[in-house]
């Protein structure tokens, strides 16, 4: 047995394999005596088929498959030893000529690869890619610290209650006559967001309370969704449908949102105690939270801007027409307009592919736990 390369171009070579019946004889031997043990042919004894039936019935397709797996070990083997540099995987020729299992005593097969092109990554000083940094404006700075601000807030006790009050109540299940219902649904203590009721009838009516005050309302029209009535008045969902629209609610706590105070307390919370003691301080360290924030994208983007101007230097050539049929050959149900549209992406993504494997190389570059 034997493996013949070609050169056809710099990309593309064909490998030319040529094998012997009797390179897989004895192969070929053990598989029909083992195909003869396991056989189940009428008239015959498991294990006592004559051989000569056996190679009759079986005997092309071992031959056939045992030159499969001697074909493909050895491209795998001459693949390694003359250390080529494949793109895929070798693809049977189109001009194959046509095998007859049975009468031929010597085969050839012929494989069509693609290589991967050779190439030197040289860069003079020319070569420049642009390091973006985020400026950092006074509005941007703002907004961060009122973000901490509301972080660090709390819900303190009010007088009265506004779109933003959150309630703290008792609801109660009435029916359609504003009665109470008998074994109703009720909950002791309820949190009640107001900006989060949808009709807006009814979250006007909730503006203005105050401790103690009591207010009849529809629960369906205010919160439409089962699953946000369940959770309050801590029923199952499928409950929802059978309970009255109408409930009376008395307030019991009227609480508004208040923004952390700026001091040291909220200093200390925002980056630990006594690591920034003065307004100057803080605001440094918010311009630096918020450059840190960015790094990431301005890394991505320098990558990115990288990658465009490697691959638009190097113009690595590839054997675009053997690629295009290794896809397609690995990939059955892939249509001729996807190929068309999503290949110049692929051969982009393989140029960048190739050239991080030049770097690594070059620089020996590793990935070590």
């Amino acid at each position: 047995m034997e493996v013949v390369k070609n050169q056809i171009d710099e990309l593309n070579a064909t490998l030319t394999v040529n094998v012997a019946k009797e390179d897989i004889a004895e192969n070929v031997e053990k598989s029909l005596k083992e195909y003869r043990k396991k056989a189940n042919v009428a008239g015959f004894r498991p294990g006592m088929v004559p051989m000569g039936l056996i190679k009759k019935m079986y005997g092309n397709a071992i031959i056939a498959d045992e030159l499969n797996k001697s074909v493909s070990q050895s491209l795998s083997d001459f693949l390694v030893k003359e250390k080529l540099n494949v793109l895929g995987e070798p693809l049977p020729s189109e001009n194959q000529e046509q095998v007859d299992f049975a009468t031929q005593d010597k085969f050839e097969f012929v494989f069509d690869i693609g290589l991967s092109p050779e190439f030197e990554i040289k860069l003079t000083k020319r070569d420049k890619v642009n390091k973006y940094l985020i400026k950092v404006d006074d509005e941007m700075t703002q907004k961060y610290i009122e973000s901490y601000q509301q972080r660090f807030g709390s819900f303190e006790p009010a007088k009265k209650s506004t779109e933003e009050s959150l309630l703290t109540a008792y609801l109660i299940e009435l029916d359609d006559k504003g009665e109470l219902v008998e074994n109703g649904v009720s909950v002791e203590e309820v949190s009640v967001s107001i900006k989060m009721i949808k009709d807006d009838k009814i979250k006007k009516s909730f503006i203005g309370l105050t401790e103690g005050t009591i207010l009849d309302f529809d629960i369906k029209k205010a919160y439409p969704n089962d699953t946000e009535i369940s959770s309050m008045l801590k029923i199952e969902k499928d409950q929802v449908e059978g309970i009255s629209n109408n409930f009376r609610l008395t307030v019991k706590e009227v609480k508004d949102f208040v923004k952390a105070e700026i001091n040291q307390e909220f200093y200390d919370k925002c980056f630990g105690d006594n690591a920034v003691k003065t307004e100057e301080e803080f605001n440094k360290r918010i311009v630096e939270d918020i450059q840190a924030s960015f790094s990431r994208e301005t890394k991505y983007k320098m990558l990115l801007d990288i990658k465009e101007k490697l691959i638009e230097k190097l113009a690595l050539s590839l054997p675009e027409e053997f690629l295009k049929r290794w896809i397609i050959a690995t990939n059955r149900d892939i249509t001729d307009e996807q190929i068309e549209q999503e290949f110049p992406r692929f051969i982009k993504d393989l140029q960048w592919t190739l050239i991080k494997g030049k770097i690594a190389k070059e620089n020996e570059l590793k990935v070590e736990e």
